[in-house]
């Protein structure tokens, strides 16, 4: 399997993000605890950093677990419907009122055609 640098940024990102609501950890408590700036933990687990592996390390220790858990990326780690909703709310900031809004009737239409289908 081939990963780019953006995919690989985004998963990595995701998995800090799985394991840090996992322990119920704010972003700014992790990143307290991993030494670095919570705004920059926060572009990270949006994949918008591609971190060091010093970052890593640091992250990792935070989190309590050993780095080669946080970069497995072979082992996929199933979203919940807390961190479904905050991919979806972290996709939606850059939308404009609007289109948040046709998103939101869209989303609505295919739950309720899931719903009456017979």
């Amino acid at each position: 399997m081939d990963i780019d640098r953006e995919q690989i940024s985004y998963i990595i990102g995701q998995r800090i993000y799985t394991f840090r609501t996992q322990k119920k950890l704010s972003q700014e408590a992790l990143a307290f605890e991993s030494e670095i700036h919570p705004a920059y933990l926060g572009r990270v687990e949006r994949g918008e950093k591609c971190p060091t592996i010093e970052t890593l390390y640091k992250i990792s220790k935070g989190l309590k677990i050993p780095l080669h858990e946080l970069l497995d990326v072979s082992i996929e780690v199933k979203p919940t419907n807390i961190e479904a909703f905050h991919r979806i709310q972290t996709a939606m900031q850059c939308l404009s009122e609007e289109e948040s809004v046709e998103i939101a009737e869209i989303v609505e239409k295919m739950i309720s055609f899931k719903y009456h289908q017979t």
